[in-house]
């Protein structure tokens, strides 16, 4: 099986943007990630080989004090 391909959405606080974005970026299943405009203010995108291996990666960004919410989409081949 190859890899899980991921998205990870969040909502942070007024400030929290930036700050997010670094600690998101200092993981190695992170591929890319940017702030966005909108209703979610940083999207990541993650490539890991279980599920077990996202949710820890979720379950950390959760534990950050600037996230006020998440949400993951797992993408799919065609």
């Amino acid at each position: 099986m190859g890899k899980i391909v991921s998205f990870l959405l969040i909502e942070t606080s007024t400030g929290g943007p930036d700050e997010i974005l670094k600690k998101v970026k200092e993981n190695p299943i992170v591929t890319e990630a940017y702030i966005i405009y909108g209703e979610w203010d940083v999207i990541a995108r993650c490539e890991t080989n279980t599920l077990h291996d996202l949710t820890d990666f979720v379950v950390t960004i959760r534990k950050q004090p600037d996230v006020k919410d998440t949400k993951t989409l797992i993408a799919t081949s065609g």
